[in-house]
């Protein structure tokens, strides 16, 4: 392998671009993954691995699943840790970022998608994407964010369960269009609504959108759903944190789908 230890190597430079600037992760289409679990969650969802950079030369790619990369370098101690979130990390891979096209995914008859209209903190959109896959399901789509899908936040709070769902950038319109051409049900949540969770049928194909902590949903999605509801509460405090109150839906949609186990 060869060794990189100078912070003015140019390698390392671009490196730090991708893992520090957003318009350079999309510029170049490419993003960063620390750490071995997440990089074999990466690999196992079949993106592909522009190169591999280590801590320890004695590092063993054995433990890397099935990936047959040659590019290899490594990488100063001091380096990598301007690079890395966990000083823990040993190992980060330069990844090709991968394209969705919405028009060519597979849906069951009863299909699920999460719309996250406008979301803004990483923490709270990784989270979501975790609890998303957890509980089973596959296919988001994102309209009109700020935030870039493969900040580095992201993929750390989703545990790497970003690889492993369809994720689709599109703006409002598009989205809408897509929902009514495919016959969904579209659900809004929404704080002020009149319907409390439980009366809502989400047990056929349904579009569940969900708004910012800030704001409510887009004037525009709420115009074309079939109905909105809110999430009963009893305390002081009228609003929950956007991944919590997101897990709590999902969590409501597996109930009536008779998807958890609560043995």
């Amino acid at each position: 392998m060869k060794l990189i230890s100078s912070k003015h190597n140019e390698t390392y430079k671009f490196l730090v671009k991708i893992s520090k600037k957003s318009n350079v992760r999309k510029k170049n289409q490419k993003f960063i993954v620390e750490g071995l679990k997440e990089i074999n969650i990466c690999i196992n969802s079949n993106y592909e691995i522009d190169s591999f950079y280590v801590s320890n030369k004695n590092f063993d790619f054995k433990d890397l699943n099935n990936n047959n990369c040659e590019k290899r370098f490594l990488l100063s101690q001091d380096l990598m840790e301007t690079i890395t979130y966990r000083s823990t990390s040993k190992i980060v891979a330069l990844v090709n970022r991968k394209e969705f096209d919405i028009n060519k995914v597979k849906l069951s008859e009863n299909e699920l998608l999460l719309i996250l209209d406008r979301p803004e903190k990483p923490g709270n959109i990784g989270a979501i994407f975790r609890t998303f896959n957890a509980f089973g399901f596959k296919n988001i789509i994102i309209s009109e964010s700020s935030t870039e899908i493969y900040n580095p936040n992201i993929i750390r709070s989703s545990l790497g369960a970003v690889f492993c769902l369809n994720i689709f950038e599109l703006d409002k319109e598009n989205i809408i269009s897509f929902l009514k051409e495919r016959h969904f049900n579209i659900y809004g949540s929404l704080i002020k609504s009149k319907n409390i969770i439980q009366e809502i049928n989400f047990k056929k194909r349904c579009a569940i959108l969900m708004g910012t902590e800030s704001s409510s949903i887009n004037d525009f999605f709420l115009k074309n759903s079939h109905s909105n509801f809110k999430i009963p509460m009893d305390g002081d405090v009228d609003s929950l944190n956007l991944s919590v109150s997101t897990a709590i839906i999902l969590y409501e949609a597996m109930n009536q789908r008779k998807s958890i186990n609560f043995i």
